[in-house]
């Protein structure tokens, strides 16, 4: 086992409990703007908040939440990224009660059983969901107030629609009018920070609970302290260095930990000002009217990013320059020369031209747009995380930056690789203050995450490489990582699957495009009988159109009701059982390896296998090949075996069969090309183990040879000690030899 620490380059703001982020910052940066937005797209002029305005709504939010619900209650809230999201948040975690963020992109269905997992007990939300969440709050007896964030986006008439609709419901509010029964402004002009915000959670109180992707009953709830995500801030601003009063574009959703830890928090304890994006088609424009410094981003982004920036070189004619310019300025900083910003000012100018940092995160980024980005003059921090971890646990930083790796663990942050040998890859381990509580309501869980001695376990494979950077070589378990760095757990979708009787099993994996893209794929095995009452050809030839078919129709029926990025996108099947474990469990790897080995011989696309009969595509690519190799590795008698089996099955094929006939044929075909399959692998061993057993022989030869070579210096050695005392005489000797 390897086992790393992070070092501290910097000295991190003191931040030791999440209210010091509003006490700091309204002391430190009192006028300086926090947040900027627009209320609505099409306005010009953005609503910008201080760090006091800041500290006073987040004053304002817990004054009024007291007075609705006990302190120690749990607020989830659900929506775009804005100012209010972030004072409830705010108001919430620094120590009012628990906040409970949702992913707003969830299906309808998902959030109700999710919401009564967390027993949450106020729900503030954007317009998009208001009848859903006052829906769900008749259906749930531990919601007791609803607040509207997003009154400000509605149209005269439909808000006194919705104010008529609710004026004799007291449990309802706008979230302006909710501010207002706070009735502490009076204290804000005389007390100070300390005094007026609510006291910060004890050590091991829960302050925040954060869904991992899965269906509303298998996603884990994530419990997190104020200690796990202020020692996740401190570690951060200990490995990184920004300059004063910069500007950060909120792109990411921040009920992500990934942007609510970097990009919120973290920017919080730095004073910077956080521009909320308009959405991803504003990205560009954005950059130049707020003049980013630093960016928190997935690689789908970026690789969108460097894409645009190709694309418009084409289309301007500016492709060649672009290039010679990139191969420029890589050429010029081997020899210590940076003349990155300026060789490439005007591509720059397009992203604002002070864009210095991005901080990637979620999934791994490819090479290519790594040195891209570096060859234009900004830095890009690839970092590794997860929620458990609150979330980050290593990263690219402003001393070391690794490219192709997940950089160093941050400060303060002990990461260990389960390896039997340095350098190998193996489990990647954590130990820090930013290990989360464990998971909500599930003991079980939790104690197979952490150990006693308080490691967590990720499930991910890793290794530690050049300047103790660790680099990500795979995930445990079969966690799907899509390019958005949305997670997908195929468990999930595999048990949608065999819902439907006519399936089996079934096998769902993520499949990595030519253009950097994951698509989420399944292998399904068929029953033949049920597929064909399914389908009511009942009897004669079952074409591989009508299963297809039948197939599009479940597919299309299960990704209906699912999140658009766990949709399944392409699918095949197959008769044949797939390889099991005693416990009737799929041998996810093996079966992976087969499907790799199947395509990395036919050199195809996978996407040709859409609707398809991978035993047939199997048969076709490969039979002949199978054929001409059964004859090279098995014995005459085997193959003189093989050829009247193929006889006897083309005389079969002469004669009209019945279904289970041509069933029974088709599996003992199969179990023929299996035994010869299997057969050609043993003999493939057992040529090894004789060459490894020659190849120790002579080994073995060499080292008796070495030993005699060495025996013989031995000896001469000890010849010629022996002669050279022999030849001394002592001085007594000589006397008495006179």
């Amino acid at each position: 086992m390897e086992i790393i620490s992070g070092k501290t380059y910097y000295q991190a703001p003191p931040i030791y409990n999440l209210r010091d982020l509003l006490i700091e910052g309204q002391k430190k940066f009192e006028d300086r703007i926090s947040v900027a937005y627009r209320e609505k797209i099409s306005d010009e002029d953005f609503v910008k908040k201080t760090y006091n305005d800041l500290y006073r709504d987040v004053v304002r939010m817990q004054q009024a939440l007291a007075k609705v619900v006990e302190p120690g209650s749990r607020i989830a809230v659900i929506g775009d990224n804005s100012y209010k999201w972030m004072v409830t948040y705010l108001a919430t975690a620094t120590g009012f009660g628990t906040i409970v963020p949702l992913d707003r992109l969830l299906k309808h269905e998902e959030l109700g059983p999710m919401l009564k997992r967390s027993r949450a007990s106020v729900i503030v939300y954007d317009a998009s969901f208001h009848e859903l969440m006052q829906s769900l709050k008749e259906d749930n007896e531990n919601i007791s107030h609803t607040i509207f964030m997003e009154s400000e986006k509605l149209t005269p008439d439909l808000k006194a629609e919705i104010d008529s609709e609710h004026a004799d419901d007291s449990s309802f509010f706008f979230f302006s009018d909710f501010l207002a029964t706070s009735d502490c402004e009076e204290a804000l002009e005389n007390e100070s920070p300390d005094q007026l915000l609510w006291p910060a959670h004890k050590e091991d109180e829960i302050c925040a609970i954060l869904f991992t992707s899965g269906t509303s009953a298998s996603a884990k709830a994530v419990m997190l302290t104020e200690k796990n995500l202020s020692s996740n801030v401190r570690a951060l601003l200990g490995s990184v260095c920004f300059d004063d009063n910069i500007s950060a574009l909120s792109i990411l959703p921040l009920h992500h930990t990934f942007e609510n830890t970097c990009g919120f928090l973290c920017m919080l304890a730095i004073g910077a000002r956080i521009d909320i994006c308009d959405g991803l088609r504003y990205v560009s424009k954005n950059l130049k009217e707020h003049q980013t410094y630093i960016l928190i981003a997935v690689p789908a982004l970026l690789t969108g990013m460097k894409r645009a920036i190709e694309n418009q070189a084409k289309r301007t004619g500016q492709d060649r320059k672009l290039n010679i310019g990139l191969k420029l300025a890589r050429a010029l900083r081997f020899i210590g020369i940076d003349r990155r910003r300026s060789i490439f000012k005007d591509v720059l100018a397009e992203l604002g031209g002070k864009l210095q940092i991005i901080i990637s995160g979620a999934a791994s980024l490819d090479k290519e747009t790594l040195r891209f980005f570096d060859a234009l003059g900004i830095d890009v921090l690839q970092g590794y995380g997860l929620t458990e971890a609150s979330p980050v646990v290593s990263g690219g930083n402003t001393k070391i930056n690794v490219l192709g790796t997940v950089g160093q663990p941050i400060a303060g942050v002990t990461v260990a690789v389960d390896n039997d040998k340095k350098g190998e890859p193996g489990e990647i381990l954590v130990y820090a203050d930013s290990v989360m509580a464990g998971y909500l309501d599930d003991e079980e869980a939790t104690k197979e995450a952490i150990d006693e001695a308080g490691w967590l376990h990720t499930g991910d494979i890793g290794c530690i490489g050049r300047r103790n950077s660790i680099t990500i070589t795979g995930r445990s378990k079969s966690m799907i990582v899509l390019s958005s760095g949305k997670k997908v757990f195929p468990e999930e979708l595999e048990t949608l699957l065999k819902e439907r009787e006519f399936i089996k099993d079934s096998l769902v994996f993520g499949q990595e495009t030519d253009a950097g893209d994951v698509v989420i794929t399944a292998k399904l095995v068929l029953d033949e009988e049920k597929i064909r009452e399914k389908t009511g050809i009942n009897v004669g030839d079952l074409t591989e159109e009508d299963i297809s078919n039948e197939l599009a129709v479940l597919i299309e029926e299960i990704n209906r009701n699912l999140p658009a990025f766990k949709g399944i996108r392409s699918y095949f099947y197959s008769f044949q059982d797939m390889l099991q474990t005693t416990t009737m469990k799929v041998r996810r790897g093996m079966e992976m390896d087969n499907l790799q080995a199947l395509f990395a011989h036919t050199k195809e696309n996978w996407q040709v296998l859409r609707g398809k009969n991978i035993d047939q595509y199997a048969e076709e690519r490969l039979g002949r090949e199978d054929s001409e190799q059964v004859g090279g590795d098995v014995k005459s008698s085997a193959t003189e075996a093989l050829a009247a089996v193929e006889e006897k099955e083309a005389a079969a094929k002469k004669r009209k069969v019945s279904v289970k006939d041509r069933i029974r044929q088709r599996e003992l075909r199969r179990a023929r090309r299996k035994y010869y399959r299997d057969l050609r692998v043993l003999n493939r061993m057992y040529d090894d183990v004789l060459k490894k057993r020659e190849r120790l022989t002579e080994d073995e030869r060499k080292l008796q040879v070495r030993e005699a070579v060495v025996e013989q210096r031995l000896k001469k050695i000890r010849e010629k000690i022996e002669l050279d005392e022999s030849e001394k005489i002592t001085p007594a000797a000589k006397v008495s030899q006179k």
